[in-house]
């Protein structure tokens, strides 16, 4: 089993996961946003994201499409909210592997990008 980091290494690889994670999303045309730190138009409307140390918080503005085209893809926001999170962090260093992050959520978000409605047909 992992030993638990220490604070110092904590804070490094968080500080990391934060800027390889915010590099990417601007990689995919996030802008600076209003209500998150970033936000994306999507063909499910706009997402906010806001990238932290350990996770990607994300938000749609339009609920409905969102829970829609999200379950669709197989991985749904919440149906009430509109967020659709992603954690990352179980105690070790290891788990904050931003290239991880990319993978799992670039996926997702690559599958939401090119949503259209012959897609779903």
């Amino acid at each position: 089993m992992p030993r638990r980091p220490s604070a110092k290494q904590l804070a490094k690889a968080e500080e990391h996961f934060k800027e390889v994670v915010t590099n990417y999303i601007v990689s995919r045309g996030a802008k600076p946003g209003r209500f998150y730190t970033h936000e994306l138009e999507t063909p499910a409307g706009l997402l906010h994201i806001s990238v932290y140390g350990s996770w990607i918080a994300t938000r749609f503005d339009d609920v409905a499409k969102g829970r829609a085209i999200t379950s669709a893809i197989g991985s749904g926001c919440n149906p009430y909210t509109g967020k659709w999170n992603f954690h990352y962090f179980d105690g070790s260093i290891e788990s904050l592997s931003p290239e991880r992050a990319i993978s799992e959520f670039g996926r997702n978000l690559e599958k939401l990008m090119a949503w259209t409605a012959e897609v779903a047909a």
